[in-house]
């Protein structure tokens, strides 16, 4: 208990002070290092004394950011809403920001409530639009009142701006001279060259396609033309002018969500700026833009290149009036801004990188298999977000020199209220190596202290929350994540090359919709054999970075290496099977770049790879993920095993090293590494993760401190030992329903197998038990482990009223030392379960506690449902339980 006490005092003195090189000790923990959580304030309905009861409970348990996104409110509860950007709710952000700091919590906050951006004060001609296209067909020369109309119900909406007619020989007219507005009709007289088969397209611009989705009170309104300079800056100084009305300190970051403007495929100066950008009209080729494979026009351009200029002139759009306006808007009121770009119609590492943190999202659950994992069949989906996605974010700030890539972590794991510590833990390690280094819940959804339990809740999990019966063991995650990222956000990125993102093959392809979005959920069709480069580059034991055509452009060749505009460097680039098109300016520019002695590598053969970079055998050989970054000593290596099989092998480093020592995030335990033949001795069972840090320059000082931790104890946990079957008593405490009684059990069975009173109880069970050893037991060894089995959730164990650790995660295996004693040892194992059985019953029983409004409570596939035909979740210990020795 001591030392546990001394290690976890290091840390917190650690996360105060500034990052410092520590040699073998851990490296200082920022703020940043702690995670974050996107905190729904449901109809801004927050008081004083509930936000800082809420933001309290959130430092307690080691959340460091909490980043406020104003959504809809609780039904029965309207009297208590606050109008978004109001004096009051101003003056709610006012005092939450004092509190924050109060408890050294940073309060961050979307700009704008639900998502995309918009709200009340965007007016039609600022919003959103999409094109529309009337076409008809006509063979005379003549015409007279043709009716190019919109539809009813779009006419007062629409903008017409052009018609244009074509022929089969490549003749352009435009015709919208002839164009005559009664009302809502739109009738076209006018003469044509000749006669001919003449295809004739009305284009209109149709505003207002889009209201902003899960809006707090006063954020209700159109979606903001992203596209639009203007309509983007009016729309932000509707929010600079509340901060100044109030006098509102700006918070540290501003946050926009993915983009979700499935529809918004125009806007007003489109055609001006596509000459602009392109060099020719795009009003001439409008058959092409549409993919009209019936307009037979003959002309110098293919819809193949229509589409793609037009594809990247809505990229760069986005890019300049959006993207940038809002970065260098905070950037002038002395914030910073976090953005996840993936959804937009546009090159995603262009987006991410003009901004201070990027940001990923994780969506679903993945099936590593790992051993032990509960999978909870048919109530999770799968991750839409392997580590091809994944990297794009981290890409970008690597490339760029920014320190911090954030996620949206776990979105849609599994089902509300059956989430566990457990099934966060391998998503979230995915994400470490992919080079995500500030993590954030989402979410947590803000709730009054003495709000009817479950409280109020966002309508996806995670449910990252205090009335989350998860919340309870939440803080060794978080302590997990702190540790974890500490390493993380040191050093630099030392990736070993730069990959071309091939993003004009991807413009090139899917022709039949023009308006083409990179969202998580469709990069499998984007960009399959990209993809596919990408994890043959990692299966062969290397790893890299996504660039773009912007940032190859400003990439030089730097003493033997590729050296990017932020300053990291590379050994190569790789141009993968997927890249055929490239502009003619980057060709040249990689031409000269492999003059100069540039490793330019075509496609992903580890021979031409190997000729550039060693490969890391924790990947080639050992089949583990990992991300390396380097420091002033050496390097660093963040390593998890994502795979069924555990693993006690040496293997042979990519970089060189005089020493090395390994650091568990788990507990904060530090060992020195097994080297031997100069390979080092990798242990971790499938489902751990550990950090490995190396050394390129020793002193005797240094090398004599590694030695004296010691080797990791090997914890081979198929081995016999002492099996602690019969003899438990069973208790429980913050238990619903409360419960009094005391049950013997001769067998260990999980609490819904007991009776009908525990059947549906969420809490914490207290397992206790007596082992008896004698002298000759305990010879040989003075540590032990407690492997747990199987646990349903997680587990704090005690050894004679000392504490062991927490089971969090798999393994379920603790190791403790000092601890057992001759005679009589007291074992007491804290069992807290999951909510789904008790919310389960109170579905059965007709509760009425769903009282969100809008999308209230959905499943994991968006459906309205019930969890009243919920089976019982096994709760409690699963196994037997087995303790033995470490040698």
């Amino acid at each position: 208990m001591k030392k546990t006490n001394r290690t976890s005092l290091l840390l917190g003195l650690m996360a105060l002070s500034p990052i410092t090189t520590l040699a073998q000790n851990w490296p200082a923990a920022q703020p940043e290092a702690k995670a974050g959580a996107r905190w729904w304030w449901l109809g801004s309905a927050v008081d004083t004394t509930n936000l800082k009861w809420n933001i309290e409970q959130y430092a307690s348990h080691g959340i460091g950011t909490l980043e406020i996104t104003p959504i809809y409110g609780v039904q029965g509860n309207e009297a208590n809403d606050i109008p978004y950007l109001s004096d009051h709710w101003m003056n709610m952000l006012k005092f939450t920001q004092a509190i924050g700091k109060e408890n050294k919590v940073e309060i961050d906050m979307t700009t704008g409530t639900g998502w995309p951006f918009g709200g009340p004060w965007v007016p039609l001609e600022e919003s959103a639009s999409k094109s529309v296209f009337i076409v008809k067909a006509i063979n005379e020369k003549k015409i007279k009142n043709m009716d190019l109309s919109p539809a009813e119900k779009d006419a007062d909406r629409c903008k017409l701006l052009k018609v244009m007619a074509y022929d089969t020989k490549g003749n352009v007219v435009d015709l919208s001279y002839g164009i005559t507005v009664n009302g809502n009709k739109y009738l076209l007289n006018a003469k044509l060259p000749q006669k001919d088969n003449w295809k004739i397209y009305a284009l209109y611009n149709r505003y207002g396609i889009m209201k902003v989705k899960r809006p707090a009170p006063g954020g209700e309104g159109l979606v903001v033309d992203h596209f639009n300079k203007k309509a983007v800056e009016h729309y932000l100084t509707h929010i600079s002018d509340a901060f100044k009305r109030t006098q509102t300190p700006y918070p540290h970051t501003f946050f926009n969500d993915s983009y979700e403007v499935a529809e918004g495929d125009w806007t007003p100066e489109l055609l001006t700026e596509f000459e602009k950008r392109r060099g020719y009209k795009l009003e001439n080729y409008l058959p092409q833009l549409q993919n009209d494979k019936t307009a037979n026009q003959k002309t110098d351009k293919t819809a193949q290149q229509v589409i793609m200029d037009y594809r990247e002139t809505m990229s760069e759009m986005l890019l300049h009036n959006f993207t940038q306006t809002w970065a260098n808007w905070a950037h002038q009121h002395g914030a910073i801004v976090r953005n996840q770009a993936h959804g937009s119609p546009a090159n995603l590492i262009d987006q991410y990188a003009t901004v201070d943190i990027p940001e990923i999202e994780g969506f679903g659950l993945s099936d590593f298999g790992i051993k032990g994992l509960r999978k909870d069949e048919g109530k999770t989906r799968k991750n839409d977000s392997d580590l091809s996605m994944l990297k794009y974010a981290p890409s970008a700030a690597h490339i760029t020199g920014k320190n911090l890539t954030s996620s949206e972590t776990f979105t849609w794991l599994t089902e509300h209220f059956r989430t566990s510590l457990s099934q966060m833990k391998p998503d979230l390690d995915l994400m470490f190596v992919s080079g995500v280094n500030r993590m954030f819940f989402h979410g947590t959804a803000y709730s009054p202290k003495d709000a009817e339990w479950p409280g109020w809740k966002f309508y996806a999990s995670v449910d990252m929350s205090p009335t989350n019966t998860i919340w309870r063991d939440a803080p060794f995650l978080m302590k997990y994540i702190q540790r974890s990222q500490s390493f993380l956000q040191w050093g630099k990125p030392d990736n070993d090359f730069l990959v071309y993102l091939p993003i004009r093959d991807m413009w090139s392809k899917n022709l039949d919709k023009k308006f083409m979005q990179f969202a998580i959920h469709n990069m499998g069709q984007r960009a399959p054999e990209f993809i596919k480069d990408v994890l043959a580059i990692d299966a062969q034991g290397f790893d890299c970075d996504y660039i773009s055509e912007k940032y190859i452009l400003s990439t030089q060749f730097v003493n033997g290496m590729l050296q990017t505009e932020g300053g990291t460097r590379y050994k190569g680039l790789i141009l993968t099977s997927a890249n055929t098109l490239m502009s003619e300016e980057v060709k040249k520019h990689i031409a000269n770049l492999k003059a100069q002695g540039a490793n330019i590598i075509i496609g992903t053969e580890a021979s031409d790879m190997s000729k550039a970079a060693k490969a890391e055998e924790i990947k080639s050989k050992l089949k583990l993920k990992m991300i390396r970054r380097s420091n002033d000593n050496g390097y660093h290596y963040f390593i998890a095993n994502l795979t069924p099989n555990n693993v006690n092998e040496y293997a042979a480093l990519a970089v060189p090293f005089n020493n090395a020592m390994w650091f568990n995030p788990m507990n904060g335990e530090r060992y020195a590494a097994d080297i031997k033949d100069g390979k080092i001795k990798v242990n971790l069972s499938s489902g751990e993760s550990m950090i490995l840090e190396t050394f390129t320059k020793t002193t005797p000082k240094l090398i004599q401190d590694i030695k004296a931790l010691g080797l990791r104890k090997d914890t081979p946990y198929d081995k016999t030992g002492k099996l602690l079957r019969g003899g438990w008593t069973l208790h429980f405490q913050n238990s619903i329903p409360e419960l009094d009684n005391a049950y013997f059990i001769d067998d260990i069975k999980t609490w819904e197998n007991i009776n009908d009173s525990t059947k549906n109880l969420m809490g914490t069970g207290v397992y206790e038990t007596k082992l008896k050893l004698t002298a000759k037991d305990l010879q040989g060894s003075d540590t032990w482990a407690i492997n747990l089995g199987d646990v349903r959730e997680s587990a704090r164990v005690y050894i004679n009223d000392e504490f062991v650790g927490c089971a969090w995660s798999v393994p379920y295996v603790l190791t403790f030392t000092n601890k057992l004693k001759v005679g009589t040892n007291k074992i007491r194992i804290e069992v807290t379960n999951l909510p789904a059985n008790h919310i389960a019953q109170m579905d059965r029983d007709g509760v009425k506690w769903r009282k969100m409004k809008d999308i209230n409570i959905v499943d994991i596939n968006y459906k309205r449902t019930t969890y009243a035909d919920w089976k019982p979740v096994p709760s409690g210990l699963n196994s037997n339980i087995l303790l033995y020795k470490v040698k």
